[in-house]
C-alpha cells in the first residue's frame, strides 16, 4: 500500500466529501447578485471584514473572488448570475455510514463514483439542469465565508453567499474538455494526435478549440520523456496536471477507529471530489461505462456488464423483441 513514492490510490480508502454537512434544505436559485438584494461592493465589503481577501496569486483567498466575484475567469461576456441557497437552513448529515457489523471506514458510494460523469455531462444541459445538481450536492467551494448570514433590514430575510454561475460553467466545460481526452485515449482513438500536438519548441494540447501550452522552452526537458510524436504520454501528463490544481490542498487524511486505523481520505470541496473520482477512473479504480438502456454513466467493475441495472436491461430487450417481431412481420408480407 505504501512505495517510495506515496500511497496507492488503489488501496486508499475515499471518504464521502464532507461539505455535504452543508446543503442547502430549501435549495437554489439563479440571482443577480451573489446575496439577493445586496450588491458586489457591498458583499465584498462585509466578506473583507471576516476574512481579509488580500492575495492574488491563486491561493484559497483569491479562490473566493474568483468563485463568488468573477475576478480571474476566462470569460466574462455572458450575463452575470449566482447559485444562491434559498435559505440560511441546510441539511446535516454524519460521515460514518452504518453497515451490518456497526460502523465502517467510509468507504464511496456507487452514485458518488461518477460523479464527474454527472458534473461534465451539465455542459449539453441547461441552467435549470446545473440547478438541480446543485440541488443534490451543494456548492462546488463552500468556505468558512459561505456561512456568513446577511439580513435584509426592511423584510428581515436572512440570505448567505452563493457562487458564480460563470464560475460553474468553466469548471463543467473545462472537466468535460478533460473526460473527451480520456476518452480518446481509453479507446485508443486515431484522432488523438489532433489534440497533442508537438512542435519545435514544446507540445500543445488543443481543447474546445483553444491551444494550451504543456511544454514550453521553460520546461522542455520534459520532452525527453516521451517519444516524439507521442500523444497518449503527454495527453495524460495534461490531465493529471489539471486535477492537481483541484486537488491542492482540498484532500484531508483522517483515520478509522473502525477499521483497524485505516486511513480515508476526505475531499474537502465538492469540486475535489468530483476531481478525485475523474482520477480513480483514470487510475482504473473504477470502469466507467455508458449504459445503452438509459445513457447514463456507471461503475461497472464486472467486464461483462452493459446496463447499469436490470430494469435498463429488461427495456433493452422488449425493445428487441419488438424490432425482431416488426421485422418477422415484414417478411411474411
Amino acid at each position: 500500500m505504501l512505495s517510495e513514492f506515496g500511497l496507492s490510490l488503489k488501496d486508499a480508502r475515499i471518504g464521502p466529501y464532507t461539505s455535504w454537512l452543508n446543503i442547502c434544505q430549501d435549495g437554489y436559485s439563479l440571482s443577480n447578485a451573489p446575496v439577493p438584494g445586496f450588491d458586489s461592493s457591498q458583499v465584498l465589503a462585509r466578506i473583507n471584514r471576516s476574512q481579509p481577501l488580500t492575495s492574488t496569486d491563486g491561493s484559497f483567498k483569491s479562490e473566493i473572488l474568483k468563485t463568488v466575484f468573477n475576478i480571474g475567469l476566462k470569460k466574462t461576456d455572458e450575463k452575470h448570475l449566482w447559485i444562491v441557497p434559498n435559505s440560511i437552513r441546510h441539511v446535516k448529515h454524519g460521515l460514518l455510514k452504518k453497515a451490518s457489523g456497526g460502523f465502517t471506514a467510509p468507504e464511496v458510494e456507487t452514485a458518488q463514483s461518477m460523479l464527474h460523469r454527472q458534473f461534465a455531462g451539465l455542459a449539453s444541459k441547461d441552467e435549470g439542469d446545473i440547478l438541480k445538481f446543485a440541488d443534490k450536492y451543494g456548492l462546488l467551494k463552500r468556505q468558512p465565508v459561505h456561512n456568513l448570514v446577511f439580513r435584509e433590514r426592511n423584510t428581515g430575510r436572512q440570505f448567505q453567499l452563493g457562487e458564480s454561475l460563470l464560475w460553474w460553467k468553466e469548471e463543467i466545460e473545462d472537466l468535460a474538455a478533460c473526460l473527451e481526452l480520456w476518452d480518446m485515449i481509453s479507446r485508443k482513438d486515431k484522432n488523438l494526435k489532433d489534440k497533442v500536438l508537438w512542435h519545435r519548441d514544446g507540445i500543445v494540447i488543443r481543447l474546445n478549440e483553444s491551444d494550451i501550452p504543456l511544454i514550453t522552452r521553460a520546461n522542455m526537458n520534459l520532452m525527453d520523456r516521451w517519444r516524439r510524436g507521442d500523444a497518449k504520454g503527454p495527453a495524460l501528463y495534461y490531465l493529471h496536471l489539471e486535477a492537481d490544481k483541484r486537488l491542492a490542498n482540498a484532500l484531508t487524511p483522517r483515520m478509522s477507529g473502525y477499521q483497524n486505523g485505516e486511513i480515508a481520505f476526505f475531499p474537502d470541496t465538492l469540486l475535489a471530489a468530483i476531481w478525485l473520482m475523474f482520477l480513480c477512473e483514470i487510475n482504473g479504480r473504477t470502469r466507467s461505462i455508458r449504459c445503452p438502456g438509459c445513457g447514463e454513466y456507471f461503475d461497472a467493475p464486472d467486464p461483462r456488464a452493459r446496463f447499469c441495472s436490470t430494469r435498463c436491461r429488461m427495456r433493452q430487450y422488449r425493445k428487441r423483441m419488438v424490432r425482431r417481431s416488426k421485422r418477422q412481420r415484414g417478411k411474411r408480407r
